[in-house]
């Protein structure tokens, strides 16, 4: 369809791949991703907010600045045991001197001679961290979000072309579940051969999950973590802006954290133009989020199927029109008694900015050989009683809404249909969550949760966090350098 604004999609064979391999440059070792948390502005701010040491009892004999680094170099080790072996093999002289440059010659003064032991951090971790874990991640988020627009991230002033953002002004997120720490369900089981009754540590946290999509589901016990991220094009620079876990069963399902956690990034982010997310976004939560302005880029459900919308009559003009494949197409009957759904090119993507919600409309062009009729259908969100309503012009009567007409319009018509080229283009970013998810099943010890119960968990989800932001923010300094560089005139050999 050449008038579409959309463009046709392209076949597998003929989609120019856009992956880079990483180059020898843009490595990130571990020493290197170690001293990038070590000057973590960040773990300072979250230590002068937690609880200052009880006055009595035993005293708190390292300050929590400390605890707060060894929880997120565990994350770049793989273990407690190896976070605590690299701060101590590491020389003191260098923790000393991140002290004193982010909080302090007093602060670097107050540090023992030697670096804490695994014990010693398992207990600041169950009773400092812990029950602070609200605390440091509120701060976190807050901090995440000054981190993306200060590195270039969903720029307020920046041109907006709503079919194609740019991949700096979208959100990415997904959610993940990391085996629980123990493969035991049960506390006590029982050998069949000597009826001796055994005991398990089980973690309390874990739960059954369902992963792999709709097509291929696949069961996976252990706690689920949402990631809210974005990024530009350069590697090593996506900024993590949310983690939150996902409780499930009863409680809240992933798509319901994500629309929440979407929600409030978007006051925050007033240049996010959209979200990217993968087949758990049905209609309800796309209506959600495209109130909002936001665009929702997914896939469409397989259990959506063609649905009859309207028959339009333009004169002796007759246009059969159905929702196929996120959009309008038209019913054309065949020579052989049969019909098929052909799509009716979108000439324009409107959105309409109200005080309280947007709306969305696709203007049609429907071919026809009298000439095409221009058309606007409302897509993104369905209508309810309480949204405001025209009035038809031949009857003057209310028209009704899309809930009294028992028609899903979100789950039918997308904003960006999935059969279009722009689609093909844009889907891809949410690959970016896969990688963090990646990165996160690398910092697990054996592949599996290093902590047991929910709050110590959440620690380190967190830890995982900061260390991924603590790198971004290095590489970011570091290439501003070197622009800076050649800009004066400097040319790096």
């Amino acid at each position: 369809m050449a008038d579409d604004i959309f463009g046709d999609p392209l076949p597998q064979e003929l989609r120019t791949s856009r992956k880079r391999q990483l180059g020898d440059g843009e490595q990130r070792t571990q020493p290197q991703r170690i001293a990038d948390c070590l000057d973590e502005p960040l773990i300072y701010e979250m230590a002068e907010q937690l609880p200052a040491p009880a006055s009595r009892g035993c005293p708190r004999q390292y300050p929590a600045v400390v605890y707060l680094l060894l929880a997120t170099l565990m994350t770049v080790t793989g273990s407690k045991r190896s976070a605590v072996g690299t701060l101590a093999s590491t020389p003191w002289r260098a923790v000393r001197a991140s002290v004193r440059r982010n909080a302090g010659r007093t602060a670097a003064a107050l540090l023992p001679p030697s670096a804490p032991s695994r014990f010693q951090y398992q207990y600041a971790e169950a009773n400092l961290l812990a029950p602070s874990i609200e605390l440091l991640q509120e701060l976190f988020e807050r901090h995440a979000v000054r981190q993306a627009l200060d590195q270039g991230l969903f720029p307020e002033d920046a041109a907006r072309n709503w079919v194609r953002p740019a991949r700096r002004q979208l959100l990415v997120g997904d959610a993940t579940v990391p085996k629980a720490p123990s493969k035991a369900e049960h506390p006590f089981t029982v050998d069949t051969a000597t009826g001796e009754m055994r005991r398990h540590r089980v973690d309390s946290a874990a739960r059954l999950y369902y992963e792999n999509g709709e097509k291929e589901k696949r069961l996976a016990r252990g706690t689920k973590w949402f990631f809210a991220s974005a990024r530009d094009d350069g590697y090593w620079q996506r900024v993590i802006l949310a983690v939150r876990h996902v409780a499930g069963g009863d409680y809240e399902d992933e798509a319901a954290v994500a629309v929440r956690s979407f929600t409030q990034l978007s006051r925050l982010l007033p240049g996010c133009m959209g979200v990217i997310y993968d087949g758990a976004f049905r209609g309800v939560h796309r209506d959600t989020l495209a109130r909002l302005g936001l665009l929702v880029i997914n896939k469409q459900h397989g259990s959506v199927k063609p649905r009859a919308y309207e028959l339009l009559r333009f004169g002796r003009c007759r246009h059969d029109l159905w929702c196929e494949q996120g959009r309008i197409a038209e019913r054309v009957l065949l020579d052989d008694g049969t019909s098929t759904l052909i799509p009716v090119p979108v000439s324009r993507l409107e959105r309409r900015q109200g005080r309280t919600k947007s709306r969305w409309y696709h203007l049609l062009l429907i071919p026809c050989r009298r000439g095409a009729h221009p058309y606007r259908v409302q897509v993104g969100i369905t209508t309810t009683p309480a949204d405001r309503m025209g009035t038809d012009p031949a009857t003057g009567r209310r028209l009704k809404s899309d809930t009294e007409r028992d028609f899903h319009r979100a789950e039918y018509l997308q904003q960006i249909p999935e059969s279009t080229l722009t689609h093909q283009q844009l889907y891809p970013y949410r690959s970016d969550s896969e990688s963090v998810h990646n990165q996160f099943d690398q910092s697990l010890w054996n592949d599996r949760m290093i902590s047991y119960g929910l709050d110590r968990q959440k620690v380190f989800a967190l830890g995982f966090a900061i260390a991924q932001n603590a790198t971004s923010r290095r590489v970011f300094l570091e290439r501003s350098k070197v622009m800076q560089a050649v800009g004066a005139g400097w040319k790096p050999a």
